[in-house]
Protein backbone atom coordinates (compact mmCIF):
# COMPACT_ATOMS: atom_id res chain seq x y z
CA UNK A 1 0.00 0.00 0.00
CA UNK A 2 2.95 2.60 1.07
CA UNK A 3 4.39 1.81 -2.43
CA UNK A 4 1.45 2.81 -4.57
CA UNK A 5 0.66 6.00 -2.17
CA UNK A 6 4.37 7.03 -3.17
CA UNK A 7 3.73 6.70 -6.65
CA UNK A 8 0.10 8.79 -5.84
CA UNK A 9 2.24 11.28 -4.71
CA UNK A 10 4.77 11.76 -7.23
CA UNK A 11 2.21 11.66 -9.79
CA UNK A 12 -0.03 14.70 -8.23
CA UNK A 13 3.16 16.33 -7.54
CA UNK A 14 3.87 16.52 -11.23
CA UNK A 15 0.10 16.94 -12.18
CA UNK A 16 0.03 20.54 -9.77
CA UNK A 17 3.54 21.89 -9.68
CA UNK A 18 3.41 25.25 -10.30
CA UNK A 19 0.03 25.44 -12.33
CA UNK A 20 -0.45 28.94 -10.70
CA UNK A 21 -4.34 30.55 -10.97
CA UNK A 22 -6.61 28.11 -12.62
CA UNK A 23 -9.88 30.31 -13.74
CA UNK A 24 -13.30 28.56 -13.79
CA UNK A 25 -14.56 27.46 -17.54
CA UNK A 26 -13.22 24.19 -18.20
CA UNK A 27 -15.61 21.57 -19.82
CA UNK A 28 -17.65 20.64 -17.45
CA UNK A 29 -19.23 17.94 -19.47
CA UNK A 30 -15.69 15.92 -19.09
CA UNK A 31 -17.64 13.58 -16.11
CA UNK A 32 -20.50 13.80 -14.21
CA UNK A 33 -19.92 15.30 -10.48
CA UNK A 34 -20.37 11.68 -7.85
CA UNK A 35 -23.11 11.73 -5.42
CA UNK A 36 -22.58 13.50 -1.85
CA UNK A 37 -23.65 15.80 0.87
CA UNK A 38 -25.24 18.83 -0.43
CA UNK A 39 -23.83 21.92 1.21
CA UNK A 40 -26.57 25.04 2.38
CA UNK A 41 -25.66 28.35 1.72
CA UNK A 42 -22.62 29.71 3.12
CA UNK A 43 -21.38 25.86 4.33
CA UNK A 44 -18.17 24.38 2.71
CA UNK A 45 -16.90 20.80 2.99
CA UNK A 46 -14.64 19.80 6.01
CA UNK A 47 -12.91 16.39 5.06
CA UNK A 48 -13.12 14.31 8.49
CA UNK A 49 -12.16 10.59 6.89
CA UNK A 50 -10.38 9.10 4.65
CA UNK A 51 -10.68 5.52 3.54
CA UNK A 52 -7.98 3.58 1.91
CA UNK A 53 -9.53 0.49 0.25
CA UNK A 54 -8.11 -2.39 -2.14
CA UNK A 55 -9.96 -3.25 -5.55
CA UNK A 56 -12.21 -5.61 -3.74
CA UNK A 57 -13.43 -2.84 -1.48
CA UNK A 58 -11.92 -4.19 1.62
CA UNK A 59 -10.36 -1.64 4.24
CA UNK A 60 -6.40 -1.18 4.05
CA UNK A 61 -6.50 1.63 6.41
CA UNK A 62 -8.23 4.87 7.81
CA UNK A 63 -7.22 8.45 8.66
CA UNK A 64 -9.55 10.86 10.75
CA UNK A 65 -9.08 14.32 10.49
CA UNK A 66 -9.47 17.30 13.43
CA UNK A 67 -9.73 20.84 12.85
CA UNK A 68 -9.02 23.81 15.08
CA UNK A 69 -12.16 24.67 16.99
CA UNK A 70 -12.11 28.47 16.37
CA UNK A 71 -11.18 28.29 12.99
CA UNK A 72 -12.28 25.25 10.37
CA UNK A 73 -9.57 26.26 7.98
CA UNK A 74 -6.54 24.93 10.35
CA UNK A 75 -6.07 21.16 10.23
CA UNK A 76 -5.02 20.57 13.75
CA UNK A 77 -4.59 16.91 14.00
CA UNK A 78 -4.78 13.40 11.99
CA UNK A 79 -5.12 10.24 13.03
CA UNK A 80 -4.82 6.66 10.86
CA UNK A 81 -5.86 3.55 11.82
CA UNK A 82 -5.23 0.02 10.65
CA UNK A 83 -8.51 -2.09 8.99
CA UNK A 84 -9.24 -3.14 12.36
CA UNK A 85 -8.79 0.42 14.17
CA UNK A 86 -5.71 -0.17 15.73
CA UNK A 87 -3.75 3.18 15.71
CA UNK A 88 -0.92 3.82 13.30
CA UNK A 89 -0.13 7.12 13.59
CA UNK A 90 -0.66 10.57 14.75
CA UNK A 91 -0.42 13.81 13.28
CA UNK A 92 -0.21 17.26 15.18
CA UNK A 93 0.00 20.55 13.42
CA UNK A 94 0.70 23.65 14.64
CA UNK A 95 0.20 27.47 13.51
CA UNK A 96 1.44 31.16 13.60
CA UNK A 97 -1.22 32.77 15.76
CA UNK A 98 -0.90 35.78 13.28
CA UNK A 99 -0.52 34.72 10.08
CA UNK A 100 -2.62 31.07 10.29
CA UNK A 101 0.52 29.22 8.75
CA UNK A 102 1.97 26.02 9.90
CA UNK A 103 4.94 26.09 12.05
CA UNK A 104 5.36 22.35 13.06
CA UNK A 105 4.30 19.14 11.30
CA UNK A 106 4.37 16.25 14.38
CA UNK A 107 4.13 12.71 13.66
CA UNK A 108 3.99 10.26 16.85
CA UNK A 109 3.52 6.38 17.18
CA UNK A 110 0.82 4.68 18.83
CA UNK A 111 2.20 5.10 22.06
CA UNK A 112 2.81 8.92 21.82
CA UNK A 113 6.44 8.78 20.71
CA UNK A 114 7.74 11.04 18.42
CA UNK A 115 8.41 9.86 15.23
CA UNK A 116 9.97 12.84 13.04
CA UNK A 117 8.61 16.28 13.07
CA UNK A 118 8.49 19.07 10.44
CA UNK A 119 9.86 22.36 11.02
CA UNK A 120 8.69 25.51 8.38
CA UNK A 121 10.31 28.83 8.36
CA UNK A 122 8.57 31.83 6.69
CA UNK A 123 9.99 35.03 5.96
CA UNK A 124 9.74 38.01 8.35
CA UNK A 125 8.19 40.29 6.12
CA UNK A 126 6.42 38.28 3.00
CA UNK A 127 5.14 35.18 4.78
CA UNK A 128 7.00 32.99 2.06
CA UNK A 129 8.17 29.28 3.04
CA UNK A 130 11.56 29.54 3.24
CA UNK A 131 12.49 26.44 4.97
CA UNK A 132 11.12 22.82 5.52
CA UNK A 133 13.19 20.48 7.29
CA UNK A 134 12.60 17.10 7.93
CA UNK A 135 13.81 16.62 12.28
CA UNK A 136 14.18 12.61 13.56
CA UNK A 137 12.92 11.28 16.77
CA UNK A 138 16.31 12.25 18.80
CA UNK A 139 15.90 15.75 17.40
CA UNK A 140 18.58 15.72 14.42
CA UNK A 141 17.52 17.58 10.86
CA UNK A 142 17.61 14.57 8.55
CA UNK A 143 17.11 17.08 5.31
CA UNK A 144 15.62 20.46 4.34
CA UNK A 145 14.46 21.74 1.28
CA UNK A 146 15.31 25.79 0.96
CA UNK A 147 13.20 27.59 -1.39
CA UNK A 148 13.97 31.40 -2.96
CA UNK A 149 11.57 33.51 -5.12
CA UNK A 150 10.85 35.79 -7.72
CA UNK A 151 10.42 39.27 -8.28
CA UNK A 152 6.83 38.68 -9.04
CA UNK A 153 6.54 36.12 -5.20
CA UNK A 154 6.80 32.88 -7.15
CA UNK A 155 9.00 29.64 -6.35
CA UNK A 156 12.24 30.18 -8.37
CA UNK A 157 14.50 27.39 -6.63
CA UNK A 158 14.52 24.69 -4.64
CA UNK A 159 17.45 23.11 -3.12
CA UNK A 160 17.50 19.95 -1.07
CA UNK A 161 19.90 19.84 1.70
CA UNK A 162 20.84 17.02 3.27
CA UNK A 163 21.49 16.74 7.87
CA UNK A 164 24.40 18.54 7.47
CA UNK A 165 23.14 21.31 5.40
CA UNK A 166 25.11 20.19 2.08
CA UNK A 167 23.18 20.77 -1.00
CA UNK A 168 22.24 17.50 -2.82
CA UNK A 169 20.37 19.02 -5.58
CA UNK A 170 18.31 22.01 -6.61
CA UNK A 171 15.66 22.56 -9.22
CA UNK A 172 15.33 26.01 -11.11
CA UNK A 173 11.72 26.47 -12.28
CA UNK A 174 11.04 29.15 -15.42
CA UNK A 175 7.60 30.80 -15.55
CA UNK A 176 5.09 32.60 -18.27
CA UNK A 177 3.85 34.82 -15.89
CA UNK A 178 2.50 32.60 -13.09
CA UNK A 179 3.02 29.54 -14.93
CA UNK A 180 5.95 27.22 -14.54
CA UNK A 181 6.62 26.09 -18.61
CA UNK A 182 9.63 24.21 -17.83
CA UNK A 183 11.84 23.14 -14.80
CA UNK A 184 15.50 21.95 -14.09
CA UNK A 185 17.34 20.08 -11.67
CA UNK A 186 20.94 19.61 -10.84
CA UNK A 187 22.73 17.59 -8.18
CA UNK A 188 25.03 19.70 -5.93
CA UNK A 189 28.18 20.00 -8.20
CA UNK A 190 25.74 21.70 -10.84
CA UNK A 191 25.31 18.44 -12.89
CA UNK A 192 22.23 17.77 -15.01
CA UNK A 193 19.55 15.49 -13.00
CA UNK A 194 16.14 15.67 -14.83
CA UNK A 195 14.44 18.59 -16.60
CA UNK A 196 10.24 18.80 -17.39
CA UNK A 197 7.76 21.23 -19.60
CA UNK A 198 4.97 22.07 -18.95
CA UNK A 199 1.92 22.73 -20.92
CA UNK A 200 -1.64 24.36 -20.20
CA UNK A 201 -5.03 24.53 -21.58
CA UNK A 202 -6.74 28.58 -21.71
CA UNK A 203 -7.87 28.37 -17.96
CA UNK A 204 -3.88 28.23 -16.98
CA UNK A 205 -4.60 24.19 -16.25
CA UNK A 206 -1.73 21.80 -16.18
CA UNK A 207 -2.58 19.49 -19.51
CA UNK A 208 0.47 17.88 -20.16
CA UNK A 209 4.09 17.48 -18.53
CA UNK A 210 7.02 15.99 -20.26
CA UNK A 211 9.99 14.57 -18.07
CA UNK A 212 13.04 13.90 -19.47
CA UNK A 213 16.43 12.21 -17.69
CA UNK A 214 19.91 14.05 -17.48
CA UNK A 215 20.67 12.76 -21.15
CA UNK A 216 17.56 14.59 -22.31
CA UNK A 217 15.31 11.56 -22.99
CA UNK A 218 11.84 11.65 -22.54
CA UNK A 219 11.11 9.32 -19.45
CA UNK A 220 7.39 9.75 -18.86
CA UNK A 221 4.61 11.86 -19.44
CA UNK A 222 1.70 13.31 -17.46
CA UNK A 223 -1.80 14.21 -18.86
CA UNK A 224 -4.74 15.38 -17.04
CA UNK A 225 -8.35 16.36 -18.17
CA UNK A 226 -10.35 18.92 -15.91
CA UNK A 227 -13.93 19.74 -15.77
CA UNK A 228 -15.56 22.47 -13.65
CA UNK A 229 -17.28 22.12 -10.34
CA UNK A 230 -19.14 24.65 -8.32
CA UNK A 231 -17.12 27.29 -10.39
CA UNK A 232 -13.75 25.70 -9.88
CA UNK A 233 -11.75 23.57 -12.14
CA UNK A 234 -10.99 20.08 -10.89
CA UNK A 235 -8.85 17.06 -12.16
CA UNK A 236 -10.75 14.24 -12.80
CA UNK A 237 -8.24 11.95 -15.14
CA UNK A 238 -4.45 12.09 -14.41
CA UNK A 239 -2.26 9.82 -16.83
CA UNK A 240 1.06 8.62 -16.59
CA UNK A 241 2.58 6.78 -19.84
CA UNK A 242 6.64 5.91 -20.27
CA UNK A 243 8.11 6.90 -23.07
CA UNK A 244 7.28 4.76 -25.27
CA UNK A 245 3.79 5.80 -24.20
CA UNK A 246 2.83 2.21 -22.53
CA UNK A 247 0.62 3.04 -19.44
CA UNK A 248 2.34 2.81 -16.47
CA UNK A 249 -0.88 4.70 -13.83
CA UNK A 250 -4.09 6.59 -13.91
CA UNK A 251 -5.65 8.28 -11.38
CA UNK A 252 -9.55 8.93 -11.52
CA UNK A 253 -11.13 11.33 -8.88
CA UNK A 254 -14.60 12.04 -8.32
CA UNK A 255 -15.98 15.08 -6.80
CA UNK A 256 -18.82 16.40 -4.99
CA UNK A 257 -21.11 19.23 -6.07
CA UNK A 258 -19.65 21.55 -3.70
CA UNK A 259 -16.00 20.75 -5.38
CA UNK A 260 -15.41 18.01 -2.30
CA UNK A 261 -13.04 14.85 -3.81
CA UNK A 262 -15.01 11.83 -2.35
CA UNK A 263 -13.28 9.47 -4.48
CA UNK A 264 -9.84 8.80 -5.77
CA UNK A 265 -9.08 5.54 -7.75
CA UNK A 266 -5.27 4.87 -8.53
CA UNK A 267 -4.60 2.14 -11.10
CA UNK A 268 -0.79 1.08 -11.20
CA UNK A 269 -0.58 -0.98 -14.35
CA UNK A 270 3.34 -1.57 -13.49
CA UNK A 271 2.36 -3.08 -10.00
CA UNK A 272 -1.07 -4.41 -11.49
CA UNK A 273 -2.98 -3.32 -8.73
CA UNK A 274 -5.73 -1.45 -7.72
CA UNK A 275 -5.74 1.01 -5.06
CA UNK A 276 -9.60 2.75 -3.90
CA UNK A 277 -9.44 6.02 -1.65
CA UNK A 278 -12.65 7.57 -0.65
CA UNK A 279 -13.22 10.42 1.61
CA UNK A 280 -16.11 11.79 3.86
CA UNK A 281 -17.06 15.43 5.01
CA UNK A 282 -19.10 17.49 7.04
CA UNK A 283 -20.77 20.72 5.83
CA UNK A 284 -19.72 23.57 7.97
CA UNK A 285 -20.79 27.26 8.11
CA UNK A 286 -18.18 28.99 6.13
CA UNK A 287 -16.95 31.31 9.30
CA UNK A 288 -13.15 31.24 9.42
CA UNK A 289 -11.61 32.18 12.66
CA UNK A 290 -15.13 32.43 15.45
Amino acid sequence: MRLITLIVAIALVFASCGSGPTPAGSDASARTPAKGKTAAPGQIPVEKRAVVKFADGTVDEFTISEYDPSDITLLSAQNRFSASGGLMDQIEFTYNEETKTVTTKMTKDDENRIKSRIVYVRDDDTNQLMRETVVNKAGKAVSTNEYSYNSTGNVASRAILNGNNVKLAETVYTYNGNLVISSKTQDGNGRPISSSTNDYDRDGNLVNQVLFNAAGNVTRKISTVWQTVSGKPVDVEITQTAADGKPQLKITNEYGTAGELLKKTVENYQGNSVQVMEFEYEFRPDRGRT
